[in-house]
């Protein structure tokens, strides 16, 4: 299978699970939510490849500046709250870019050559993360009062096996969720 198959299967495979996940999971948003970081966080090693491939630079602060201010919208659109939604995207920014200089590291390591059939960033790859992000922060707004249940802090601990080179990254995507601000939870119906 060429690359451009193999990117052609995942970004599927990502739709596929990110319309069918939440609700296999009904009543569990904190496993919909760890799937929706790790599934943004799997759509990274392409675009490493098409950075290695263009020598792009791994960090674009120009770009990441607006594309934080435009999610960050959306997130609070979502009801979360401006400041949260802020540093929990910076977090999943900064993670994407840790795997990305990870894979830098090693290719060049290895003096690794191009890779044949990368899918396009802008055209291809940018639309999928665009999704993730959106599936991301959808989940987070329906799990954000359960992440400070014990149970929930521990669904995150482990990283996801499809992550294992990247446990640094997995960390830093996910540290940023937890919040030491109650979540607003809905008052009780007051008795007649």
């Amino acid at each position: 299978m060429n690359p451009l198959e193999l990117m052609t299967r995942r970004i599927a495979l990502f739709l596929l699970l990110t319309a069918w996940f939440p609700h296999a999971v009904a009543g569990d948003s904190t496993a919909a939510l760890r799937h929706a970081i790790s599934a943004r966080l799997l759509l990274m090693e392409d675009v490493a490849r098409f950075k290695w491939n263009s020598k792009l630079t791994i960090s674009d602060p120009e770009r990441e500046g607006v594309l934080l201010e435009r999610t960050t919208a959306t997130a609070v659109s979502l009801g979360l709250p401006e400041d949260y939604a802020r540093r929990v995207l910076a977090a999943q920014f900064e993670a994407s870019r840790s795997i990305q200089s990870a894979l830098f590291d090693r290719w060049g390591a290895a003096h690794h050559d191009v890779f044949a059939d990368v899918p396009d960033l802008t055209a291809v790859q940018r639309p999928a993360i665009d999704r993730a992000t959106t599936a991301l922060l959808e989940s987070l707004a329906r799990a954000r009062c359960e992440l400070d249940r014990a149970e929930a802090r521990a669904a995150f601990q482990a990283t996801p096996e499809a992550l294992a080179d990247h446990s640094f990254a997995w960390s830093i995507a996910t540290s940023a969720i937890f919040t030491t601000t109650p979540c607003p939870r809905r008052p009780l119906p007051t008795a007649r």
